[in-house]
């Protein structure tokens, strides 16, 4: 079951190197694509229309089979393998994270800095409680 074909973004197969013998599901190059353009497991799931713990899930066995260790690995594997194209995100995406910023902001400014942290820490959304640090 070595070297079995892995589904490439443009849906032709290609080779992960290293002959895993796993498959990369159409949906998982889905949130790779996402993952790509620097989005948070949040914003993939408000994207696709799946929970962020469905969408930690797909992460986990997108590193599996690269074989790597961090997102950050799996983006590089990803465009070395010509899996995902090496863009910019489009323009939907970087308003997304601008306006989750700009929120962020505006939290800050109406509760302060220390309730903001609060609320946030007691929110399930850990992602954010960390961008305010």
């Amino acid at each position: 079951m070595r070297n079995m074909p892995v589904m490439e973004a443009n849906g032709l197969p290609g080779r992960l190197s290293g002959g895993r013998s796993e498959q990369l599901t159409p949906r998982q190059i889905e949130v790779l694509s996402l993952l790509c353009e620097g989005l948070s497991n949040k914003l993939i799931g408000r994207r696709l229309n799946i929970s962020s713990a469905t969408v930690k899930l797909h992460v986990a066995s997108i590193l599996r089979v690269l074989q790597v260790s961090s997102r950050l690995q799996a983006v590089i594997a990803a465009r070395s393998l010509g899996l995902v194209n090496a863009t910019l995100p489009p323009e939907p995406a970087r308003q997304e994270i601008a306006l989750e910023h700009r929120a962020l902001a505006l939290l800050r400014q109406l509760l302060g800095e220390d309730a903001a942290a609060r609320l946030l820490a007691a929110s399930p959304e850990r992602q954010l409680a960390a961008s305010l640090a």
